[in-house]
């Protein structure tokens, strides 16, 4: 049992170096007018079929939707970002007795994909995906949240907007919470909801045991 914790140790290890190098790579080369007419139509394919989207992106071994994924994480950094200076960093000497805290809240976003990811890759024990297909089905499953907080930004104009925006929000976090259920589901290859049900719940249960240790360091996922 210890050899194969030390073996899906590993695998993730590589996995993440792969990952990293991927993003670099994704990266380089970014048409930020064509990523943006490429992201609109995976957002009309997610919000027309969902459910066959995420489908696509799983089985698709070439990860033609990455670069997608990490604009919609940028695109929500960036949001948590002016969110995170209009709320506490409005003065400069604010900003920067707390630029670790500004840190903290940007990399959330990130973080919470990743640590998604990772538990889904550990508890998959078959039908093995790459982290980049798992990462990119994840960031599909918050597209919802991403939505909902670009329109949260609303709020900064008026804070009376919060009234239609907080609903919003939360419908957004329902939707989110199914399509990761789905994702979850659809990369660990498991036709059954009786079966897979209780593997949901218990890579739930562990993404939220991370939620409260990430949490001491007060970053919120």
């Amino acid at each position: 049992m210890e050899e194969k914790n030390d073996l899906n140790k590993e695998d993730l290890k590589k996995e993440t170096v792969d990952t990293v190098n991927q993003v670099k790579e994704t990266m380089k080369n970014v048409d930020i007018k064509n990523e943006a007419k490429v992201a609109k139509g995976f957002l009309g394919s997610l919000i027309k079929d969902p459910f066959s989207t995420i489908k696509e992106i799983v089985d698709d071994s070439n990860n033609k939707h990455f670069k997608t994924a990490i604009i919609f994480i940028l695109i929500w950094t960036v949001v948590v970002f002016i969110k995170a200076l209009s709320v506490k960093y409005w003065k400069f000497n604010i900003l920067f007795d707390n630029i670790l805290s500004l840190i903290k809240s940007i990399i959330a976003p990130a973080l919470e994909i990743i640590v998604m990811s990772a538990i889904i890759y550990f508890m998959n024990k078959n039908n093995k995906k790459s982290l980049p297909t798992i990462i990119t089905a994840v960031t599909t499953a918050k597209v919802p949240v991403i939505l909902a907080s670009v329109v949260s930004l609303l709020t900064l104009i008026s804070s009376s907007v919060y009234k239609l925006t907080s609903p919003f929000s939360s419908l957004c976090s329902v939707i989110s919470t199914v399509l990761t259920y789905f994702v979850a589901k659809s990369i660990c290859n498991e036709e059954k909801n009786s079966v897979f049900f209780k593997k949901y719940v218990a890579i739930m249960a562990i993404y939220y045991v991370a939620y409260i240790l990430i949490s001491f360091l007060e970053i919120y996922i």
